[in-house]
């Protein structure tokens, strides 16, 4: 037994070397889901007594690397807390860029839009979209079966499983109807970059949704071959893309008959998301 304090000093220095300027605030992460307490009560209870055992644990399989989010279960995005696991890309705050951009594309909020997800994961993204607009319905596609009980239960934590259905298909191939969104973030990290990815991401994340093929393009490629029927006159595609591939993925989509809307950067100034329109 030691106090809180203590605890949480000897936390941040064993989370230096993987955390960085990070440490602190993992500390406090892995401590207040060790003991079930709020970040308020850890301050306020800094000098009270708890068993060490509990939060060395949680240290020990971050200093493998093990990401923050799959320790605790959980990731904020947008507005919400999501559930996740290895069986999903944790979502990045880089992905709220689309929902940013979606509220510009689309600002009628009270719209009642065919959502589509391709590559759903954890279904942050499509998940952020409904919240956002309270009379849209959507659809959410993965091939992994994890991936889609994830996502199932995310929808219903937030209570949005009345208004999204998910659905196992490779891309569009078990998809039907037509819809006037569609929002993908699929793999596109070229398959000889993976070797060098930070050990979390490496070790941790799902492959599949990682890999992109050789040049972290085919992706794009399979999903804009497939996507011309299921969309509705003027219909928005949003696509997350990896750094450098904004021009890349924006002449593919020009290629099968898309209207380049914006290239969007996100925080970092990286381009990120690739907004193109159905012409018809």
């Amino acid at each position: 037994m030691q106090p809180i304090a203590t605890q949480l000093q000897h936390a941040r220095q064993a989370l230096s070397p993987v955390a960085g300027d990070l440490a602190a605030l993992e500390a406090r992460v892995l401590a207040s889901h060790a003991w079930g307490l709020s970040p308020e009560a850890l301050v306020r209870e800094a000098g009270s007594m708890r068993d060490a055992a509990p939060l060395l644990q949680l240290v020990t399989r971050r200093l493998a690397h093990e990401p923050i989010a799959q320790i605790t279960g959980e990731k904020d995005f947008w507005r919400d807390v999501f559930a996740v696991s290895a069986d999903v890309l944790t979502p990045r705050a880089d992905s709220e860029t689309m929902i940013e951009e979606l509220l510009r594309q689309r600002p009628d909020q009270t719209a009642a839009l065919r959502m589509l997800d391709l590559g759903t994961g954890s279904g942050c993204l499509l998940l952020s979209a409904l919240r956002e607009y309270p009379e849209a319905q959507g659809v959410g596609v993965d091939q992994s079966e994890a991936a889609l009980a994830m996502a199932s239960t995310n929808a219903k934590r937030l209570r949005l499983d009345g208004r999204s259905h998910f659905l196992r298909s490779n891309w569009c191939g078990a998809v039907e109807g037509k819809f006037d969104i569609v929002l993908s973030n699929p793999p596109y990290i070229p398959q000889a970059t993976i070797a060098t990815l930070d050990a979390d991401v490496r070790h941790y994340e799902p492959h599949a949704a990682l890999d992109g093929g050789v040049d972290g393009l085919d992706c794009y490629r399979d999903i804009l071959q497939q996507l011309m029927p299921h969309l509705s006159p003027g219909a928005l595609v949003l696509f997350e893309v990896g750094a450098g591939q904004a021009t890349d993925v924006a002449a593919l989509g020009q290629a099968q008959g898309f209207v380049l809307r914006a290239i969007t950067n996100d925080l970092a100034g990286i381009a990120r998301i690739v907004a193109l329109e159905t012409n018809h």
